[in-house]
Parts: C-alpha cells; sequence; structure tokens
C-alpha cells in the first residue's frame, strides 16, 4: 500500500486518504535510546562519523539517526521492514513517524528525555492518534507487526485496542536479546526470507525457552561507510562483523581499519567501538 505520509511542525502524521495496495504488510518499529553515549557522538562538533556531519548539516534522517543510536537491532528492524513492507518508527514523543522524518537537535533532545511507557500521557496519547490514523487506511489482509518488545505493555496494550487481530509480531523473537533479533532480521533480509507472524491476546505475554544460537557462518556484514570519514593516511573504511547469538558479545572485530599505532586508528576506534551497556530505565527496562 503506497501512502502519502508526512508530519507537520507539531510532528503529527498526516496519511493521504488515497492509496494504492501494492504492500499487505506494515511493520511498527519501536524507538532506539536518545541518551546514551551514541547520542554524545552526534552532539561532539569534532566529530568524525558521517552521520554526525549529516546531523550537524540538518541532512540526518530519523531512521539513520535512531540506525546509529541504536546499532545492529535497529539497523536490523528498518533493513528488514523496508524489504517486506512498509516502516513506522515508534518515537517516545511524536507517535508514528516514517523513517525518512527529519532528524535534528531539538528532536534529539525531545526523545532523549521522553519516557517511553504507559504512565505517560505524551507518548501514550501520540501513539494511539497514529495509530488510529493508520487503522483508517488498512485494507483488507494488511497486517500490523510490532518489531519490538511484547514482554511488556509499553506498545502491546496501545496497539491491540486500535489494531485487534490485525497486530502481529514475529514469534522467533522469543527469548532472544536485542543483538540475536537484529542479527536475525538482518539475515532474513538478505535471504528475502521473511519470518513468521504470531497473533497477540490481551494480558497475555508470549514467552518461551532460549532458542539456539545464530550460526556465525551465516552473518551479515554491517558496513560503516555512513558512520566513519577517513583521512588521506586511512586505508579503506571498515566493515564490522558482528559474530551474533542470544547472549551478546562484548567485543567486534574490525576488518580493513587501521591498527592502533597508525594515522586514524584512535579516531575510528572511537566511532565503532560497540561494546554494549546496560539500557537506562527510562524505557520501563524491557527489551525493545
Amino acid at each position: 500500500m503506497v501512502t502519502t505520509i508526512r508530519a507537520n511542525a507539531c510532528g503529527t502524521l498526516l496519511i493521504s486518504d488515497q492509496t494504492v495496495k501494492t504492500s499487505t504488510t506494515i511493520f511498527l518499529l519501536s524507538p532506539a535510546f536518545c541518551g546514551g553515549r551514541r547520542a554524545a557522538i552526534l552532539l561532539n562538533p569534532r566529530s568524525a562519523a558521517v552521520t554526525s556531519q549529516a546531523f550537524r548539516l540538518g541532512r540526518l534522517t530519523l531512521g539513520d539517526a535512531f540506525a546509529f543510536m541504536s546499532g545492529l537491532y535497529f539497523r536490523g528492524k528498518l533493513t528488514y521492514a523496508t524489504r517486506f513492507g512498509r516502516a513506522y518508527v515508534i518515537t517516545p514523543t511524536r507517535g508514528l513517524q516514517p523513517p525518512s522524518m527529519p532528524f535534528n537537535l531539538a528532536l534529539l533532545r525531545e526523545f532523549a528525555v521522553g519516557d517511553v511507557s504507559l504512565e505517560n500521557p505524551i507518548y501514550r496519547t501520540a501513539l494511539e492518534r497514529d495509530v488510529q490514523a493508520v487503522a483508517k487506511t488498512l485494507k483488507r489482509g494488511t497486517q500490523v507487526v510490532l518489531l519490538g518488545s511484547v514482554a511488556s505493555g509499553k506498545y502491546v496494550d496501545i496497539l491491540l485496542p486500535i489494531l485487534g487481530e490485525r497486530l502481529r509480531y514475529p514469534t522467533s523473537f522469543i527469548g532472544r536479546g536485542d543483538m540475536s533479533r537484529g542479527g536475525l532480521l538482518l539475515r532474513s533480509a538478505a535471504s528475502g526470507d521473511e519470518l513468521e507472524y504470531g497473533p497477540l491476546t490481551a494480558g497475555v505475554r508470549p514467552r518461551g525457552p532460549r532458542p539456539p544460537k545464530l550460526d556465525p557462518l551465516t552473518r551479515v556484514k554491517v558496513s560503516l561507510e555512513h558512520e566513519a570519514t577517513r583521512s588521506d593516511g586511512d586505508r579503506s573504511r571498515g566493515v564490522v562483523e558482528l559474530a551474533l547469538s542470544c547472549t551478546p558479545r562484548r567485543k567486534v572485530r574490525v576488518v580493513g581499519t587501521p591498527r592502533p599505532g597508525t594515522p586514524g586508528a584512535e579516531r575510528l576506534g572511537t566511532v565503532v567501538d560497540l561494546r554494549l551497556r546496560p539500557r537506562p530505565r527510562v524505557h520501563g527496562g524491557s527489551k525493545s
């Protein structure tokens, strides 16, 4: 389904009534946390990251910003959603927004303090408003898939009363951590094999055992070309190979980047350091 999407000055999602059926799946992507150290990289005026430069020049989009700040999980969600359907991003204060929405300093600050919880009326009211707008455009057979946490009510308790049986989730998410989910989504997008989806029931939180680790031999390389620049003395931009599993790795192997002590190594290492940290409690403590 092709829909004209734009946001007004207040961030309200505007959806055209004229639609053409080309897709039967809409994906709702849970947000990235905007108060971490990757957000600090965006704010650093000396950062060599291309994403930071785009941010300073006013050319960064919401999708690219969240992919940068979240890392593998949001990249997987965005890649998968655009591969198999149409994507909307859940935001802390402005409901649903398209990934192409311009992202600026005011939004970064707004999202950084926005609490994604049912107790926050700003988050809840905006999301309810936009989900209702999307629901009015759905044609018969269209399903809405949540690429986010179903272990708590911060998304499901808002979406399910509006979308009902149309709301689905990837059943293979159950028991996986964020890194494993991101790896799974990237693998599925690369292979063209869409995941299976299951229905959600009010008051029931899907749970299950931890699945087997993803096969490292099938991992998908994640390019950092949009994140790091090089000086004349640097070698080619690196590619980070993430060995994904249900247990997040603490280290990444960087291929094609300068060795320690060579020009540009320290600068680039700062940008591509993807070691994990605990997610702040501002998002309720459950996995997104």
